[in-house]
């Protein structure tokens, strides 16, 4: 058997009961309102975490490309030529 008050409206209840029935709905209400938010803002972060998890790896990808390049002999055979051209500006 079930003890505990009925949160909706009670006729019966006094002007303090009602009172504080109403604040209960208001803090249930404030309270379910704070949980949907963070459901959102929990989404959005996870939503966030994978975008830097894809941009880390797409950088990743980027440097170990420029250190071919860098590290390629066509680089370093060309290299007096660049110095040469880079002199001229």
């Amino acid at each position: 058997m079930n003890t505990t008050r009925h949160t909706d409206p009670n006729p019966q209840a006094t002007p303090g009961e009602q009172i504080l029935l109403a604040q209960l709905h208001q803090v249930q209400r404030a309270l379910e309102h704070a949980y949907a938010e963070r459901q959102q803002q929990e989404a959005e972060t996870a939503a966030c975490a994978q975008r830097v998890q894809t941009l880390e790896a797409e950088l990743n990808q980027a440097q170990a490309h420029l250190n071919a390049v860098l590290a390629s002999r066509s680089w370093r055979i060309t290299a007096p030529l660049r110095r040469l051209l880079t002199r001229g500006k």
